[in-house]
């Protein structure tokens, strides 16, 4: 069973993408913008902004996973015959 990811491993992740040099230059722009270009407020900023991203994208997977599961289930077995076919 896949437990969503707590806030501290988002954030975990977020440091580790910085690190690694990775980072969304659309968000960062907004980061920019919303810390009036002031690069460590804007670092903050960031962080915070690139963790809801990857809760709306981790919830996503989440509701894809849901949705292919019931699908399956309501789907009837390969040996399924109904009344028509018989």
């Amino acid at each position: 069973m896949n437990i969503a990811p707590s806030q501290e491993l988002l954030h975990a992740m977020v440091m580790r993408e910085m690190q690694q040099g990775i980072r969304r230059d659309g968000l960062w722009a907004q980061a920019l913008a919303e810390s009036g270009a002031d690069p460590q407020k804007a670092q903050a900023i960031y962080i915070r902004l690139r963790v809801a991203t990857l809760q709306q994208e981790t919830t996503g997977l989440l509701v894809q996973q849901i949705k292919g599961a019931v699908a399956d289930q309501l789907r009837p077995p390969p040996d399924f015959k109904s009344s028509r076919d018989l």
